[in-house]
């Protein structure tokens, strides 16, 4: 009795080491088995070709990664603060005046010398048939009886004296000088051919315009105007400070 006690007594005792142990240090097998998994895993990797990956190439990846994108944000945000300078900075042309922007554009449609010849000629004979249409239009009696000069032709060199007053001063008066004689010379044109000034002002203009016509094939360019009805304008002056310039007199 005493003896099938003791053995019953040994068999819990061992039972019972035996689950202390598996307890506290886990299977004898987990190690080997783990290690296992990870040789297999390893080999599997190797054949089929997809190179291992451990964590420290892959966070010096993603810190490479970071570096760059930290550069390009650094790179765009310095281009961006270029371009506000650059656009922030006037252009040359910008910092010009008026009067020189014109004329400036205006001379990049006329660079061969021979269809500035061209307009030396034709572009006052334009201007001076113009104002001998003008003259022709009828004004009411009223108006007519102030005086020859009060007329359409007179009206619209007033108004162009205006406009080329707000470019440049200098060059308003000259035009309005020039345009005083033309007027002067329609105001006795009649009187010293016998015919209308509208019956030589048409074909003037006619033969003008085809002169400018046959200097910007020459050139190669359109005209001016063509993109701008300004231009109209600015051809006079043009001409005008050209003369300027060759006689000294600043505008």
């Amino acid at each position: 009795m005493n003896t099938s006690c003791y053995t019953k007594w040994c068999n819990i005792r061992t039972l019972y080491c035996t689950l202390i142990s598996h307890l506290t240090n886990g299977p004898p097998h987990d190690s080997h088995d783990r290690r296992s998994h990870e040789n297999k895993a390893d080999m599997t990797a190797q054949n089929s070709g997809d190179p291992l990956q451990t964590t420290k190439p892959t966070q010096c990846d993603s810190s490479g990664n970071t570096a760059a994108a930290s550069s390009r944000d650094q790179l765009d945000s310095a281009g961006i603060r270029n371009s506000e300078q650059v656009t922030a900075t006037p252009s040359g042309p910008e910092t010009q005046r008026a009067i020189d922007q014109w004329l400036n554009q205006y001379s990049l449609y006329h660079q061969n010398t021979l269809n500035k010849q061209i307009h030396f000629i034709c572009v006052p004979l334009i201007v001076f048939s113009i104002l001998g249409l003008l003259w022709s239009i009828p004004v009411p009696p009223p108006i007519a009886q102030w005086g020859a000069w009060v007329n359409v032709a007179t009206a619209v060199v007033l108004l162009g004296t205006l406009y080329y007053t707000r470019l440049a001063p200098s060059l308003a008066i000259g035009m309005l000088i020039i345009a005083s004689i033309s007027i002067f010379v329609l105001s006795h044109t009649e009187q010293w051919t016998g015919l209308k000034a509208w019956q030589w002002a048409v074909p003037l203009f006619i033969l003008a315009w085809i002169g400018q016509f046959i200097g910007h094939h020459i050139e190669g360019k359109k005209p001016a105007f063509a993109n701008d009805l300004q231009f109209l304008l600015i051809g006079p002056l043009w001409i005008l400070a050209d003369l300027y310039r060759r006689v000294g007199i600043v505008y």
